[in-house]
């Protein structure tokens, strides 16, 4: 079928239906093919060049364009690459060999190993990698020996205190190595120890049985002190926790360039001669998303009922469709406004309410939208309510950008940052603490690595810069709003979202993947079960870690908690019931209690050992470990490969409208430009999402890394016609929540 000359006899209007449903599909998986964002690599030397994913900014980067500069860059790069050459060298010509030169034990180095940031006494830092190196006057290392911290952090490091006394040793090192990366050779683990921490000791100081190197406070995946939710300390210039992969730095920087270049561009227009640049104009710079490529063969079809139902069912935003209790056959998508958080009086964000029906086909169809809230400037009352139906034309097309807009919003802050980004940093910052000798270590590794940088990076880039320039919450508002979403964030219970229908195929998708992710852990645990159990200590302390600092239930603590008044009140029960729903979260259960708040997150186990474990203890480890990796993959690639298609369109969603001048305020149409995101909102805007959507690293079944349990990624190729039927290429869901 020749999609241009059957598209040419038909000019759509929105909600026209002109053209019939099989051509329609056609041209809408024509566009989705269109629309595959891929960065080609056409470098020179002069090409524009940028250090690091923290160099990234949403308004002037620190992208190098002079080519002087980069003439200098490209020599800083090549001296850094000599030292890294002469480094190799010196390493082949002096390994580090592991054979440890003793020939009788009759000295040790003992002390103990804390957590620093800690008041008083940190917590001790139990089954630490510790080894003794010595380095002669010829350069050679001697391996002097090695050992483990106990559960309480003492050590006891045996050595032979001859071999680091002898004449040819020059210098003696103890040094305390951490396991941040796991690699799989065919399906076994093999952990990759780091270096955290390397103290000198000169040889002629260790004399008698015992050298004291006393208490060790490091610096050691901190919790953040005073966060809003369970965050790694991280500073990415004297001590991150982490590091990025090799891979992952030259991936993203190659891809983001273009992008940056673009943004760049617009900034200086605007800030040269603003009158040369429109919406528009911005917007044909950027690759073309999913909505324009549409328009282009189906205009208007991308603002009728038909495309708003399908993508709130399987788009970006896949609404949580809650049952009217009076009216069966009816469902409610729900995206809440400014609430009580501190915002601003720019942007408006009032509560949506979106009432469905189910056509024939198994999509919604919006009959009714209730808009709560301010809508214009002029507007006094906070809780005015207005309802549209379709007669209610033009008003219903506004109605439907309102709740793009609003649903976009509440997707990136409440399900996107705080339900898979912070998510997964609060079970990564108690796995990498406390998961040493265990394989559940080898099982979470691969896919809570490096969220706590490309977090910290959310703090500057996003939180503190974007979203709270771009939309009606403040930092501050954004911050209280995702720890109120982190209040609903629990493992236990939790469910893979259920279809209404069958065309629901976010959904199908979504529950085949939780199915995947249940055999592996499963057989997992199954095969490593002794060994899972021999160290059990290591899950009492990750589990304590994990619910003592876990945030309060959504609203009770006294800070989150909404303003006195019956409406308020009533407000934040509909919250919490429709979050309920939304995250499987279970009100009922009883939840561990510290410090006098009852927390979030559900206790896996209280057993120091497994012998004194509950009969549910190893399911709950199951439980909490199928949920962690759930978060950190699927759930989080859905909405973030869908950003661009959903959110890279500047008059079709946006991250916030403003009110403008006139009455109407933001129920208006797209060409009143006063509503719409400024110039510089509108180039930042396409600039995030491109970068959030197309990462192009990090993926289960191409494993760039080896890092993911190849086993893993051949069940997911056992299923590769059955997602790629529901609209999902396995090979596009990612291994971890990196950026």
């Amino acid at each position: 079928m020749n999609v241009e000359n059957t598209l040419a006899e038909a000019e759509l209007t929105p909600g026209a239906t002109s053209v019939d449903d099989a051509t329609i599909r056609e041209i809408v998986e024509k566009a989705k093919r269109e629309t595959r964002i891929e960065y080609k690599d056409r470098g020179s030397f002069f090409t524009p060049r940028m250090r690091s994913i923290n160099h990234l900014e949403v308004g002037r980067s620190k992208i190098i364009t002079n080519p002087i500069t980069i003439a200098l860059e490209w020599a800083f790069e090549q001296w850094i690459a000599v030292k890294r050459r002469i480094k190799q060298v010196l390493a082949d010509l002096f390994p580090r060999r592991d054979k440890i030169w003793c020939d009788r034990v009759d000295s040790h180095l003992v002390g103990r190993t804390i957590f620093g940031g800690d008041r008083g006494q940190g917590a001790p830092i139990h089954h630490l990698h510790l080894e003794f190196w010595g380095r002669t006057w010829l350069g050679s290392w001697r391996k002097l020996g090695q050992t483990r911290t106990d559960k309480d952090g003492q050590f006891r490091l045996p050595f032979d205190l001859r071999q680091a006394r002898a004449f040819s040793m020059r210098k003696t090192y103890f040094e305390v190595h951490t396991t941040t990366r796991v690699y799989f050779k065919q399906d076994d683990p093999q952990f990759h120890f780091d270096l955290w921490k390397r103290i000198p000791i000169k040889p002629s100081d260790l004399i008698g049985m015992d050298y004291n190197l006393r208490t060790l406070r490091l610096d050691f995946w901190r919790y953040r002190e005073n966060g809003y939710t369970p965050r790694a300390h991280v500073d990415t210039t004297t001590n991150a926790p982490e590091h990025y992969s090799e891979g992952r730095v030259d991936a993203l920087i190659s891809q983001v360039i273009p992008i940056e270049l673009t943004k760049i561009k617009h900034l200086d227009q605007i800030e040269m001669d603003p009158g040369t640049l429109t919406i528009p104009q911005i917007q044909k710079d950027y690759p073309v998303n999913l909505t324009t490529c549409i328009e282009k063969y189906l205009p208007g079809y991308t603002r009728g009922d038909d495309w708003f139902g399908e993508r709130m069912m399987n788009g970006m935003n896949r609404g949580y469709f809650q049952p009217d209790k009076t009216r069966k056959g009816r469902y409610w998508v729900r995206y809440f406004g400014k609430c009580w958080y501190e915002h601003n009086e720019i942007y408006a964000l009032p509560d949506v309410d979106i009432c469905f029906k189910l056509k024939k086909n198994g999509l919604p169809e919006p009959v009714e939208i209730h808009l709560t809230g301010k809508l214009s400037a002029y507007d006094t009352d906070p809780w005015q309510t207005r309802k549209y139906t379709p007669k209610d034309e033009p008003n219903w097309t506004y109605a439907k950008r309102v709740a793009r807009v609003s649903g976009a919003f509440n997707t990136e802050v409440e399900e996107h940052f705080a339900g898979t980004h912070l998510n997964a940093e609060q079970f990564a910052v108690p796995c990498y603490r406390n998961l040493t000798l265990n394989p559940v270590a080898a099982l979470l590794m691969p896919h809570l690595k490096e969220v706590s940088l490309i977090n910290h990076t959310a703090d500057k880039t996003l939180i503190g810069g974007y979203i709270q320039s771009a939309s009606a919450l403040s930092e501050n508002g954004l911050k209280q709003r995702t720890r109120d979403i982190m209040g609903v964030q629990d493992w236990k219970g939790w469910r893979p979202m259920e279809p209404i229908s069958p065309a629901h195929s976010c959904a199908k998708a979504e529950g085949m993947f939780w199915d995947v992710v249940c055999t592996y852990v499963d057989e997992f645990f199954a095969l490593r079960e002794a060994e899972i159990k021999e160290h059990w200590y290591e899950i009492y302390r990750f589990s304590e870690d994990l619910v003592n600092n876990a945030v309060p239930v959504a609203f009770t603590a006294p800070g989150d908690a909404p303003p006195e008044g019956d409406k308020w009140h009533d407000l934040a029960e509909r919250r919490f019931d429709y979050y309920c729903g939304q995250y499987c979260f279970d009100p009922t259960l009883d939840r561990p209690v510290v410090d006098g708040q009852t927390r979030a997150i559900s206790r896996i186990t209280s057993a120091q050992s497994f012998d004194q474990a509950g009969p549910e203890d190893w399911q709950n480890l199951k439980d909490a470990c199928k949920y962690a990796i759930m978060v950190a993959t699927y759930l989080h690639t859905w909405i973030n490969e869908h950003q661009y298609d959903d959110l890279g369109e500047v008059l079709y969603s946006c991250g916030g409208l403003r009110y403008g001048e006139k009455p109407r305020g933001i129920m208006a149409p797209e060409d009143d430009y006063d509503i719409a995101p400024d110039l510089v909102r509108s180039t930042q805007m396409l600039w995030f999402t491109n970068l959030l959507s197309r990462t192009e690293y990090g993926f289960i079944t191409v494993n760039e890394e080896n890092d993911v349990n190849p086993h893993f990624a051949r069940l997911l190729e056992e299923r590769r016609e059955a997602f790629a039927a529901l609209g999902v290429d396995v090979d596009s869901i990612e291994s971890r929540t990196n950026i």
